[in-house]
């Protein structure tokens, strides 16, 4: 991993905690309520471990990332939990089974013409009043070719209507180089609109 995506970066790690109280105040009622939740993309399963440290029941932890070896990692990392390979856009479950649906950094990454697709998905399987965490760039990067800009139009052909969102993240340039400041100026820094990268979008489904 280059060591500007590194969590051991103070700027990273300061990212991520924020994200993660953003997650947990969404994912406080489910977890209370036994509710089975589903991280998309879990990558390493640094977010199942995160659901678990919150009083998340293993068994109730469920994550689909199509690369085996971070599949591999997550299954460590969150013991207990049932973690496959999988495709965002054909999820192995059947409909209304979860009362959380987390796509952290997926969207972006998929080809253009599987966006809708993966968030049909993420609704077929949601349950009713379950919801859809959504956290992807803002603005667009230039420098990454291997990714794209998800547009509120892309959310609005979805029907996730009506949502909410909310801007976060220092921009990761800024928070990478802070270094030594960072407790002292990421918090401050971070409140300023202009200077946040992403955004969590939340959709709830009907309760009935």
């Amino acid at each position: 991993m280059p060591e500007s995506w590194s969590i051991h970066n103070p700027g990273n790690a300061a990212a991520r905690g924020e994200l993660s109280a953003a997650v947990l105040e969404h994912a406080a009622q489910p977890i209370a309520q036994g509710q089975p939740l589903l991280d998309v993309g879990c990558g390493t399963g640094w977010l199942l471990e995160l659901l678990t440290g919150a009083g998340a029941a293993p068994s109730a932890l469920h994550g689909v990332e199509p690369d085996r070896a971070r599949v591999n990692a997550a299954r460590t990392r969150a013991p207990g939990a049932t973690i496959e390979v999988g495709d965002a856009t054909r999820l192995a479950y059947r409909d209304a089974a979860f009362g959380l649906v987390a796509l952290i950094v997926v969207l972006s990454s998929l080809p253009r013409g599987d966006v809708a697709r993966a968030l049909a998905e993420a609704r077929r399987v949601l349950s009713p009043g379950g919801v859809v965490l959504i956290y992807e760039p803002r603005l667009p990067n230039p420098l990454n070719r291997a990714t794209h800009l998800v547009r509120k139009r892309h959310l609005d052909q979805a029907g996730l209507l009506p949502r909410t969102e909310r801007s976060l993240t220092l921009l990761p340039p800024i928070g990478r180089s802070l270094g030594a400041l960072t407790p002292r100026l990421h918090p401050l820094l971070s409140r300023v609109p202009l200077l946040r990268g992403h955004r969590l979008v939340t959709y709830r489904e009907p309760a009935g």
